[in-house]
């Protein structure tokens, strides 16, 4: 087997095994065949015109129509998934760089060309629809999608002012290119010195490293040099996340939506009420995080406990972690609740190199899984030698799954999802995994171990993301009802939310604390926090249900990951047996989260006690 990189220094891509690093030629062999299928594009999208004005005269006009439309897109979107991905690779390279802002230009291209059609659409009469279908029977397939499209008519414009929107789509996402140039080629964070008194530079993958070192001086100068390097440039993140709420709010009245929240989810038929009684029930249940931190304290044994302590493992006697290859096993025996022709397709996936594995220089960083329709669903991590890699590893999995079944049992139309279902499909493989690591010890130092990273999941996963999204929420109403967002403001809006959060047991930096925002890229995506912890809600309550049952309730669940966006999300996950639009999904995670802890209780007060 080949050696991994080192897991102290970020090296060039060029030193990372070949096997160990996605195989995009899968997509394209090369960049000269993605030219030409950008020039051939190009030369193809005036066409869509041609069928403007047409969609009356016959169901065979109309059909034809939203084929070449959907054709199209189809294409576009294997042109710019592989773009971007190169880009990712390393966001150094100037022409991978080009290549993912002409691909994003040829989309808001492609938005101008198609702008009339949802207008054209919704102009058709009730008769006129019904007389077109009659004639086709190819527009069958078409039926959710054009109930979809009627169902936001009082949000769809007119041609002429869908084209304009459609046009500034390119100004539009300025505030999310900015922070992402900034967050991943311009900024530099500092050295510090590591538990063996070595320098080292900060990355973003060694900080969530360092930040857990079992040393305090070592976490609290990586908390303090990470969190000063976006402290130096505070006044421009604000405006750029001011810039990027008033362009939400924009968008939001120029579409007849009460405000951008509305605009976010009505559009996948989510109720806004499923966010407020989000926020309403962490809220409720505080308590329950309140004594997580005096349990933090207490193991710790610290007073104060500083935010810099909030991450660090408790129980570090059992502590064990995988290498890849490890953890790619340990992930495939945890799957297998989901019948071997699941585990089979993950095996081949891997084997196929769908996964870019390590951080190198310049790459982005954190982990998603990509692809488009006629792809694999590919993988992105930044490996860093810890038991949470693993973790990752099976939640971008789950995703890949998702798209996985989803193309292979939808047509193009319906083979994308929202985000709303698409984390279920993650964290749904992240339980699996906890389950069958729990499952396969009784080793009291190892359980404490695992039981103290379930904790950390459910905090970071439900309520962490609640926290940013209650945030999200007070940054949005504010710049709606016309303030100026300011660092001093965000500030502000975030203190107050991390103390009542937290609770009074932790002590938290002044200057640095509040500045958390900052680093978030999440909240240049509209509204996309709150969706990990409804579905990890969701997930939760589906895996328990798929451990604990036999084929019916696997096949539920499988048919979750099919059905793509053939359905509404809120019907397709009470389907498979849960319901989010109530405030019951959540209040079994708290419920879950309060045994963990007696469990830890328990350990930690039984024969044989001790702390870390």
């Amino acid at each position: 087997m080949t050696a991994e990189p080192a897991k102290d220094a970020a090296v060039e891509r060029s030193r990372i095994p070949e096997h160990l690093k996605w195989d995009l030629s899968r997509i394209f062999p090369d960049t000269e065949a993605w030219e030409r299928e950008f020039a051939a594009l190009e030369a193809d999208l005036p066409r869509l015109a041609d069928h403007r004005g047409r969609l009356a005269e016959s169901g065979r006009a109309l059909r034809e129509a939203l084929e070449a439309v959907m054709d199209f897109g189809r294409r576009l979107e294997v042109l710019r998934v592989y773009a971007s991905m190169r880009s990712d690779e390393d966001a150094r390279i100037g022409e991978n760089t080009a290549r993912k802002g002409r691909a994003g230009t040829l989309s808001v291209r492609f938005g101008e060309a198609v702008s009339w059609l949802e207008p054209e659409l919704l102009s058709l009469e009730d008769d006129d629809l019904r007389r077109l279908n009659d004639e086709d029977e190819g527009l069958a397939l078409y039926a959710h999608y054009l109930d979809d499209v009627r169902r936001l008519r009082a949000h769809t414009l007119d041609a002429q002012r869908e084209e304009l929107l459609a046009g500034a789509a390119n100004m539009a996402r300025g505030p999310g290119a900015v922070f992402n140039a900034l967050d991943n080629a311009d900024l530099r964070y500092p050295e510090i010195v590591d538990e063996q008194g070595r320098p080292v530079e900060l990355t973003k993958a060694r900080y969530n490293l360092l930040i857990r070192s079992p040393d305090r001086r070592v976490r609290r100068e990586a908390f303090e040099g990470f969190m000063d390097a976006y402290g130096g440039v505070v006044n421009t993140l604000a405006a750029n996340l001011d810039a990027v709420v008033r362009t939400h709010d924009f968008y939001a009245r120029a579409r007849n939506y009460e405000d951008s929240l509305a605009s976010a989810l009505e559009p996948n038929a989510v109720p806004v009420s499923v966010f407020h009684s989000l926020v309403d029930t962490v809220n409720a249940n505080l308590p329950a995080i309140h004594r997580y931190t005096r349990l933090k304290k207490r193991v710790l044994a610290l007073d104060p406990l500083c935010e810099h302590d909030l991450y660090v493992p408790l129980f570090t006697a059992g502590r064990f972690s995988f290498d890849y290859e490890e953890g790619s096993a340990r992930m495939l025996a945890s799957l297998a609740p989901l019948g071997e022709d699941y585990v089979a397709t993950v095996r081949g996936g891997l084997a196929d190199r769908w996964v870019d594995v390590h951080e190198n220089v310049g790459k982005r960083s954190g982990a998603y899984s990509s692809g488009a329709y006629g792809t694999d669903p590919y993988i992105l991590l930044n490996w860093s030698g810890q038991l949470r890699d693993t973790f990752t590893l099976a939640h971008e999995m789950g995703h890949s799954m998702h798209s996985w079944h989803s193309v292979r049992h939808q047509p193009y139309v319906y083979s994308d999802y929202p985000i709303f279902t698409a984390e279920v499909a993650s964290t749904f493989n992240e339980a699996l995994l906890m389950h069958h690591l729990l499952a396969e010890t009784q080793d009291r130092d190892r359980r404490l171990f695992l039981l103290d990273v379930y904790l950390d999941q459910i905090n970071s996963t439900v309520f962490r993301q609640t926290m940013f999204a209650e945030f999200e929420y007070a940054a949005h109403r504010a710049g709606e009802q016309g303030q100026t967002l300011t660092a001093e403001s965000l500030d502000a809006m975030y203190m107050e939310i991390l103390r009542r959060y937290w609770g009074p047991d932790v002590e938290f930096d002044p200057v640095r604390s509040p500045r958390t925002w900052c680093r978030i890229p999440h909240f240049y995506y509209k509204y996309y926090v709150y969706q990990y912890s409804t579905a990890f809600a969701a997930s939760t309550a589906l895996s328990r249900a798929v451990l604990a049952g036999g084929t019916d309730e696997r096949e539920r669940y499988l048919d979750l990951l099919r059905s793509g966006s053939s359905r509404y999300p809120v019907e397709t996950l009470q389907r498979a047996g849960v319901d989010p639009t109530t405030p019951a999904p959540v209040e079994d995670v708290f419920a879950l989260f309060g045994e963990l802890m007696d469990e830890v209780e328990r350990l930690l007060d039984g024969p044989g006690k001790e702390t870390s």
